[in-house]
Parts: C-alpha cells; structure tokens; sequence
C-alpha cells in the first residue's frame, strides 16, 4: 500500500486551519496541522514532511523567519515551503523566494488552485527525490564495477610481471598488456573521482568514459591478436575478464544515463508548462478575456462580482508576468491556454 504523502499546515488562524485540513485530507493527503511555528518547525525536523503550507503573518515569529530556520536546518532544507498570505496583507514575494519559499497561494482559497500548486510542487519532489535515488544508485554501481577493475587490474598487473620474470623474448607482448593494465587504472580513477561529483559533472563525464572504454577495447584486440598457443592461459583468461568488466561498466553507464536523462527532462517539462501557473477559473476567466467580454459579462457568465473578476485578472497578469491587457490576450493566443 503506497503511503499518502504529508502536508504540515503552520498557521495561528483556526479556523484557517479546519478549512484546510478539511480540502487536503478529502484529497489523501496525511495532515499535520498546528498554530506554533516553533511546533511546526519541531514536527518538521521530526517527520520531515513532504510540503509545508505556511502562513506569513503570526504573533510569535513570522512566516519568513520559519522559512529561513527551515532552509537553514539539513534535515529539512529540501521540504517544499507554499506560503499562505490574504490579499489584504502586505507580502513581499521577492523576499519570499529570497528565504527560500517555491511559491504562495493568497487568502481567501480557491481549492482548485490551492489543490493544483500542492500537487505541482509534490511532484517537483518526487522527481528530485527519484534523481537522486538514481544518483545514488550510480554510485553504488560505480563502487561495485571500481572493485571489479581493481581486481582484475591487479591480477593482470601480476601475470604481467610474471611474464617479463620468466619470458624477456616476449617483451612487446608484455609492454602492450602494461599499456592496457594503465588504461584500466585510468578508468578506474575516473570512477573514483565520479563518486565525489555532482549529478550535471557525471553527465558530462558520460562520453570522455565512452572515448576511454573504446580505447581499451582496441588494445585488448591487439593483444589478444598477438597471443600464441604457447602463451600462458592466465594472459588470455585475464584479458578475457577484462572484457566482461568493461562490458559490465559500459552497460552500467548507459542505464543510469538514460534514467537520470528522463527524470530531468520530465522535470523540465512540467516546470516549464504554463498551464500549470494558472488554476481552472483563472484560464475560464483569460478565455473570456479573449474573446473579448468585460468585467460585467464575465461576473454574470460565472455568478461571482466585477470585483472577483478584477481580482482574477490581476492574479493571471502577476503569474505570467505581463502588465497589459492586449499582451495578455496574446500570450494566451500564442500558448493556446484554453479551457
């Protein structure tokens, strides 16, 4: 059974709390709601939810303050933080996002948007939170495929040293199978110092190790083309261990580059949607807009005042950034934003 994600709700407003907890547990979530934001900030150390819903204005410390205790703590530096803000408040979202809040939601709720943001910004998380699961487990496949070449480097090291002990007649042989034996550490280096790059260094190490593994594959063909019947079997034995271990890490590398490539596109993708700025009344209101219908109209065809409908507007031209009627209408032509 999946467990529900968590919301902690900070907020010292009852009766904004019961509304609150009453939409997100209607809609699955597991909610923790509370009035402290000391509490607020000791549940989230202690259960590290999966968003926090925080309201801007309380008498002990003020929303901006939880935020940056919260940024600045480990353990909860990652949670997602949506704050809470009526629209009659003063609220500075350039300072907002500055303490590290990813976005806010004004008072009174319109569930639908409440609702849509949560949900944008969960799924944010768990695309982070899958990149890094598929980080982690390229660095453990690293670890395990570094001790498979040190392994078969070493052995080969000794065969080699054998070889030159026992058959100088046989030195060029010997040197080509040393110059490989180099290579072999070469990429395990590589490994090693993959382990303690960031995910955007990894990718970029992709192709450098593809150049490098392609060239130990050419030396291993021309050593395995000099062999004689009368070499040692443990040289070919181990010439052909390298091979499997190459293989193994090639695999290895395009799996994980695959995966991490996905998760990140998709990531993009959805940050980059601009449906997703607006709720479903705001692009029912921008649709009337476009077609050319006034404050009046629009109130009558949605049952609500001329002042929501202002009150809408607004909001759609700060969510998309544009200033003007006319440049809205044509952003919302040219993104084709219909209902």
């Amino acid at each position: 059974m999946i467990k529900p994600q968590t919301i902690l709700i900070i907020d010292d407003i009852q009766a904004n709390l019961r509304l609150l907890v009453n939409i997100l547990r209607n809609q699955g979530y597991q909610v923790r709601p509370t009035r402290s934001p000391y509490q607020g900030l000791m549940i989230s150390q202690q259960e590290a939810p999966d968003l926090i819903l925080l309201d801007i204005k309380m008498p002990e410390i003020d929303g901006y303050e939880v935020c940056r205790q919260l940024k600045a703590d480990e353990q909860t530096r990652d949670i997602p933080v949506i704050f809470l803000s009526a629209l009659d408040e003063v609220f500075d979202r350039l300072r907002a996002f500055d303490v590290g809040g990813v976005d806010y939601v004004s008072k009174p709720f319109e569930e639908a948007e409440l609702i849509a943001r949560i949900k944008t910004h969960l799924t944010l998380r768990q695309l982070q939170q899958e990149l890094q699961t598929a980080n982690e487990t390229l660095e453990d496949n690293v670890k395990l495929r570094t001790a498979e070449l040190a392994e078969a480097n070493q052995s080969l090291q000794a065969e080699i040293e054998r070889r030159i002990r026992h058959q100088q007649e046989k030195d060029r042989l010997l040197t080509v199978v040393s110059k490989q034996s180099e290579q072999l550490r070469a990429v395990t280096t590589w490994l090693i110092e993959l382990q303690q790059t960031s995910h955007e260094a990894t990718i970029d190490m992709y192709q450098q190790f593809r150049q490098d593994i392609a060239l130990i594959q050419s030396n291993l063909e021309v050593v395995q083309s000099m062999l004689t019947p009368d070499n040692s079997p443990i040289i070919a034995n181990h010439i052909e261990n390298s091979w499997q271990v190459l293989k193994k890490v090639e695999s290895q590398i395009e799996q994980a580059s695959s995966a991490i490539n996905q998760t990140v596109t998709a990531k993009e993708e959805l940050t980059d949607n601009p449906l997703l700025l607006l709720s479903t009344r705001e692009r029912e209101v921008l649709q009337l807009m476009v077609e050319g219908k006034s404050n009046v109209e629009i109130a009558n065809l949605l049952s609500v005042t001329p002042a929501t409908v202002y009150t809408y507007s607004k909001r759609i031209r700060n969510k998309l950034d544009i200033s003007d009627l006319p440049g809205l209408i044509k952003f919302a032509i040219e993104n084709n934003l219909s209902v």
